[in-house]
Formats: structure tokens, sequence, C-alpha cells
């Protein structure tokens, strides 16, 4: 029984986005830290690349991610998912009166949702970023607003 209920468990977790359409990207605002545009890709139903260049704080970054996507429309409601990966970033960050530049290590957790009628996605994510020469940023957190081409 304890096999079981692991078995379906994973079946759960490992289940894809059907949502999301393969190919299509998607472009838009992120609303939050960092402030700035966002550009997503889906190579298939779960795995995606984004980037994402934003300001913030005196700090410009551009960046990179995977994001690995999980459908929740069998347990909530159809376009509803949550995802989670990680990439790297580059940018500048003004401390003294001097620009510095700075590039790190991110990671990416959220709840993603596509609305079944409309070209909108809409997700709520965290995004930690780890500088390697400069203080870290572990509290970013946004909305972003995306429209899907070709939906």
């Amino acid at each position: 029984m304890k096999r079981l209920f692991i078995t379906l468990l994973l079946g759960v977790c490992v289940h894809t986005v059907t949502a999301q359409t393969k190919g299509n990207p998607q472009l838009g605002l992120r609303l939050g830290l960092p402030f700035g545009g966002t550009a997503r890709y889906f190579f298939n139903d779960a795995n995606a690349v984004e980037g994402i260049a934003g300001v913030y704080s005196g700090t410009f970054t551009v960046t990179g991610l995977y994001e690995h996507h999980f459908d929740l429309s069998p347990q909530t409601i159809q376009g509803f998912g949550w995802f989670i990966g990680g990439g790297a970033h580059l940018g500048t960050r003004k401390t003294d009166g001097n620009m510095k530049f700075i590039a790190g290590v991110d990671g990416i957790g959220g709840i993603d949702y596509t609305f079944p009628s409309l070209p909108v996605n809409l997700s709520l994510d965290w995004k930690p970023a780890i500088h390697f020469n400069t203080s870290s940023d572990l509290t970013d957190f946004a909305v972003s607003v995306r429209y899907t081409f070709g939906k």
C-alpha cells in the first residue's frame, strides 16, 4: 500500500503541463523584483527557457533561466500549474557612486496560470539571486503578465 501511494504521488508530481503550447513564445512584463521584461519559450509542455531584463535599486540584470513546469489542472482548474528552475545572471550595480559588474546564479519557483480562452499567462514567483561579488538578493518576488503568441 505504501509503495502504491508513493508511486501515485510521484506520478502526480511528474505529470507534465498540458496548458502550455509547445513552441508558442510568451512576452510580457515582470512586476516586482526585478521589474522589467520577461520572455519565455516552451520546448515542449514541461520544459521552457525564460529571459528576464530587469532593474531595481540601482541594479540592472539580464537573467537566463531553465524551468520545468508541472500541471495541476487535474487537481484544480484547467491551465493552473507550478514550476521550478534555475539559471544565471549578469549586470551592473551602482554602489557608493561607482558602477560595479555583477554576476551570479538564480533559482526560480512559482505558480502559473494560462487562461484557456485568452492568450494571456500569469505567474507569481520567487527568484532568489546569489551574486558572486556583492550582496545577494534572496527576497525577490514578482508577478509576471505575458501574452502568448500563436494561441
